[in-house]
């Protein structure tokens, strides 16, 4: 399997950040001290967000058990190498084994909140923008040809799969990646069961996993309405980059277009304006998520 790999068990929690020092962003004692004293203090005044929790208007500290120094990293690599409206990382650094992401509190409205104010015109506009962004991110060079990876080389996080406990991988190959994601059972292995229709879709997505594989792209990887901020009709930020990562080139379609099927609909039917559509591994991920999904 594949290198740097950590057992996947819960106990994962505990070491998430064993090594990860160096991803760490201005990180001394003073910043240190007066992100923890404002988490008591002018945190006080504001709501908290999920494992956001605003501690003035201009800034949030992103925290918790799931929180992982890669984030800040990828948002800083972003921010660096493309145009997208990312936020700014003020610093980051774990204590008492969690976590703490010091960064600026985008000015915006969620767009299922803004998208009832839009024209049909500015809708296309915003798609336009959307388009725009991710075609910078698929245009990203890869550091390896073949490695599923974070934006570091690590390990990726992603909610959706059960076996991320919290944190999985890298890989040395997509074909590795599938093979871990089907728990790897290899269908060849597996004898009489030929007239089975459940288990011929299985082998027909084995099939199509274990075959040649372009190069992987850079991925947001929970691009959903309530990660797009706007103010009217332009794309102020993308936000909550905790899943990102290099994945074959169709993780982002089919991840968003699977995880919108049953909750919305109207969105999941939106995509196509801003992402290529892969049918052909849509089917595949689809018979995935039916055996090894959520």
């Amino acid at each position: 399997m594949a290198s740097e790999n950590i057992p996947y068990l819960s106990s994962h929690r505990d070491i998430q950040h064993r090594g990860t020092e160096h991803l760490a962003i201005n990180n001394n004692f003073l910043r240190r001290s007066l992100a923890l004293l404002a988490l008591k203090t002018t945190a006080r005044f504001y709501d908290q967000m999920g494992s956001c929790v605003p501690i003035s208007k201009k800034k949030l500290i992103k925290m918790g058990p799931f929180v992982h120094l890669t984030e800040a990293a990828t948002m800083k690599f972003v921010t660096e190498h493309t145009s997208i409206p990312v936020p700014k990382v003020f610093c980051s650094f774990v204590h008492k084994n969690i976590a703490y992401l010091v960064m600026e509190r985008y000015q915006g409205d969620e767009l299922p909140t803004a998208w009832k104010k839009l024209s049909e015109r500015s809708r296309h506009k915003v798609f336009d923008q959307l388009k725009r962004m991710l075609q910078e991110l698929r245009a990203l060079k890869p550091p390896h040809s073949t490695k599923v990876q974070s934006s570091v080389g690590g390990s990726l996080r992603d909610s959706r799969l059960p076996r991320s406990c919290p944190r999985f991988g890298p890989f040395d190959t997509i074909q590795e990646f599938h093979l871990w994601l089907r728990d790897g059972l290899q269908p060849s292995q597996i004898k009489g069961r030929d007239n089975d229709p459940d288990w011929q879709e299985i082998q027909d997505m084995a099939t199509e996993q274990d075959g040649p594989w372009p190069p992987p792209v850079f991925t947001h990887g929970d691009l959903n309405p309530f990660n797009i901020l706007l103010r009217g009709d332009q794309v102020v930020g993308l936000i909550d980059w905790e899943m990102s990562g290099w994945y074959p080139n169709y993780w982002e379609y089919t991840s968003e277009w699977l995880t919108s099927e049953h909750t919305r609909t109207e969105w999941r039917d939106s995509i196509h304006w801003f992402l290529d559509p892969f049918p052909r591994e849509l089917k595949m991920e689809a018979t995935r998520q039916k055996w090894w999904g959520e």
